[in-house]
C-alpha cells in the first residue's frame, strides 16, 4: 500500500506543473482586449433618448476597459445603414451595434433585407430600458388620456402624430394604441426624434409618442402634457400620469429600449467582456443616476436574458406588424 501511495504521489507531484501550466495557458487564452478604441454604431438620431443613453454608457465602459469607445450615429434606412456600416468592418471585436426594435421589425416588413440580422449578429446585452410616454402640448384642448381617445374616435384620422422610424417602439406603440383602442392617427415622418418633440410644442403635430429621455427638455421646460406612459408601473417623477395597461390597454404597454449587437464572427470572449463592461457601467453610480434623472433606466443584462427578452418582443411585434398591416 505504502508504494502504491509512492507512486500516486510521485504521479501528482508530475501533474502539478501542468496543472499550473495549464491554468496559466487558460488565463492566456482570453483575447486581450481591447487594445484600441472600439466604435459603437447607432442608427439612433443625434440628441435623441437612444444616443444620449449610448454615449453616458460608453463613456463609463471607456473608463472601465481603459479605451476611447467611439460612438458614431448613422441614422436612415431604418437603422439599416448604420447595421451595414458595423458589418463593413472587421468583424474583430473593435464594431459593435447599439439598435432598438428595428432589429426585429425591419425583417417583417423588407422583401430583399441587405442585412440578415439573425445570422449577421449576435445578441450582446440589453443595455437600457427607457418608457415612452404619449405627450401633447401643454396648451392642448386633451387633458386627458380619454379625452384624446373620445376624439380621435369621433374624428378618425384627424390626429396627427409623428415616428422617427418605421417599426421602432414609439411606432409599434402608437399602432397598438390605434389596433386596440379602436382609432385611426395619421403617421408623420420625422429623421429624428428630437424633431417631434419640437413640432408637438409648435403645434404642426397633435401628439407625440417619445420616451422619456427624448421627451425630457420639453418636459423640464414645462411646454408639454403626459396623457399616459408605456411601462410596468407609474413613472416616479409623475405619479399621477397612468400607465396604457392601467387604461385598458395593456397590449400597447410597452417601454423603448436598446440593446448591444456584434457580427455574428466576433470572438466569444470579446462579446463576454463586452456584456460584463456594460454591465459594471449599469451600476456606476455617475452614469446611472444621469440617465435615470432623463427617465432611463441602464440594464446591462446577460446575453442569455438578452436572447429572451427578444424572443418575447419577437411575438409581440408579429402581431401588431399583422394586425396593423404595418409597410414600409
Amino acid at each position: 500500500m505504502s508504494t502504491i501511495r509512492r507512486r500516486d504521489a510521485l504521479k501528482m507531484a508530475l501533474a502539478a506543473p501542468m496543472v499550473l501550466a495549464g491554468g496559466r495557458l487558460g488565463a492566456q487564452a482570453q483575447t486581450a482586449w481591447p487594445t484600441r478604441p472600439v466604435q459603437i454604431i447607432t442608427g439612433f438620431g443625434p440628441g435623441g433618448g437612444g444616443d444620449i443613453a449610448t454615449r453616458v454608457t460608453y463613456q463609463a465602459v471607456s473608463e472601465i476597459l481603459k479605451q476611447p469607445m467611439v460612438v458614431e450615429n448613422r441614422t436612415g434606412g431604418n437603422s439599416l445603414v448604420a447595421a451595414q456600416a458595423v458589418l463593413a468592418l472587421p468583424h474583430d471585436g473593435y464594431a459593435f451595434l447599439m439598435n432598438g426594435l428595428q432589429q426585429l421589425v425591419t425583417p417583417l416588413l423588407m422583401k430583399d433585407m441587405p442585412v440578415n440580422y439573425a445570422k449577421d449578429f449576435q445578441p450582446v446585452t440589453q443595455m437600457v430600458k427607457y418608457p415612452e410616454t404619449i405627450a401633447v402640448a401643454k396648451d392642448s384642448q386633451w387633458k386627458t388620456f380619454k379625452e384624446l381617445m373620445d376624439y380621435a374616435k369621433a374624428n378618425p384620422g384627424r390626429i396627427r402624430y409623428g415616428t422617427s422610424g418605421v417599426g421602432g417602439v414609439p411606432h409599434i406603440v402608437a399602432e397598438a394604441i390605434q389596433l386596440y383602442g379602436g382609432v385611426k392617427f395619421v403617421n408623420i415622418s420625422y429623421r429624428v426624434a428630437p424633431e417631434i418633440a419640437r413640432d408637438v410644442v409648435g403645434g404642426q403635430l397633435d401628439l407625440a409618442v417619445l420616451n422619456v429621455s427624448t421627451l425630457t427638455p420639453m418636459i423640464q421646460a414645462d411646454k408639454v402634457r403626459l396623457l399616459a406612459v408605456g411601462n410596468d408601473t407609474r413613472l416616479k417623477d409623475f405619479p399621477d400620469v397612468p400607465t396604457l395597461g392601467e387604461l385598458g390597454l395593456p397590449k400597447a404597454n410597452h417601454a423603448d429600449w436598446g440593446g448591444i449587437f456584434a457580427p455574428a464572427a466576433t470572438p466569444a470572449d470579446i462579446v463576454a467582456q463586452m456584456q460584463q463592461a456594460v454591465a459594471k457601467a449599469a451600476k456606476t453610480p455617475s452614469a446611472y443616476d444621469k440617465l435615470a434623472g432623463q427617465g432611463t433606466l441602464m440594464v446591462g443584462s446577460t446575453t442569455e436574458e438578452f436572447k429572451a427578452f427578444l424572443a418575447n418582443w419577437q411575438g409581440v411585434v408579429e402581431e401588431v406588424v399583422r394586425e396593423a398591416k404595418i409597410s414600409l
